[in-house]
């Protein structure tokens, strides 16, 4: 018996071994034909997938391409407002000590 073939599910039937000649045998066995696959549609996934990856790409490169000419021509408003900021900031952490240690009022 075709173990391989029976293992991969591809053996329908066999026979018993029939005398040819010369010490030889024959054997009828059925197997099924192997499902043929649609290589069409795998093509056309493949093509899909790699144009979805390079619009994926050229998308998130125009995205960085437009922040990097915007902050290059707003640069100088960015640094006014993280200067105002740093200022903001500095007075506000200088204002901790002005309260009375003793009560707590301003």
């Amino acid at each position: 018996m075709p173990v391989s073939a029976h293992a991969r599910g591809h053996l329908v039937r066999y026979g018993r071994p029939q005398p040819i000649c010369d010490g030889r045998y024959a054997i009828d066995v059925t197997l099924l034909e192997p499902v043929q696959q649609r290589k069409g549609r795998r093509r056309a996934a493949q093509v899909a997938v790699i144009v979805a990856g390079l619009a994926l790409v050229g998308g998130v490169g125009w995205g960085v391409w437009l922040l990097v000419e915007w902050v290059a021509a707003h640069w100088m408003v960015i640094g006014g407002t993280v200067a105002l900021v740093l200022v903001v900031a500095g007075l506000m952490a200088g204002r901790r000590e002005t309260r009375c240690r003793g009560c707590g009022h301003w």
